[in-house]
């Protein structure tokens, strides 16, 4: 009888412990969007073309388990324009988002991307760091 029960206490300690230790953690997804105008001007250009090099350098790893993404939106399409309000911007604009089991939890718009928009080195660490302390 002392048997059983040590075999029923093994047994639900370690239906407890595996349970707990796979449980699934929240799937988080940083989205960045970034919102341009239907025609665009070589600095709108450029600005993609800086972000789109950015997440390449910085973050493959992420981008390949798709917890990071990246999109180019034009605002002014009737199916995005109700972004610009949810967002607050009226212009050209570098949206980070964080997404937790499929809901968006927080959000910020990049607003300096345009102050380093003659800098490479300083557009891509704004951006970087801005992405990393998102992620945390």
């Amino acid at each position: 009888m002392n048997k059983f029960f040590k075999y029923i206490f093994v047994a639900v300690v370690t239906i407890f412990f595996t349970s707990t230790a796979f449980a699934e953690s929240p799937l988080k997804v940083i989205n960045v969007k970034y919102f341009h105008a239907t025609v665009r001007c070589a600095s709108c250009v450029q600005i993609e073309d800086f972000i789109t090099q950015t997440m390449n350098l910085a973050f493959q790893k992420e981008i390949g388990d798709s917890t990071l993404r990246f999109s180019s939106l034009d605002f002014m399409d009737p199916e995005n324009e109700p972004m610009m309000e949810y967002y607050g911007f009226d212009t050209q604009a570098l949206i980070i988002t964080k997404v937790v089991d499929g809901k968006e939890v927080e959000y910020k718009n990049l607003e300096l991307i345009w102050d380093y928009l003659s800098d490479f080195s300083k557009f891509e660490k704004y951006v970087e760091d801005e992405i990393k302390a998102f992620k945390d």
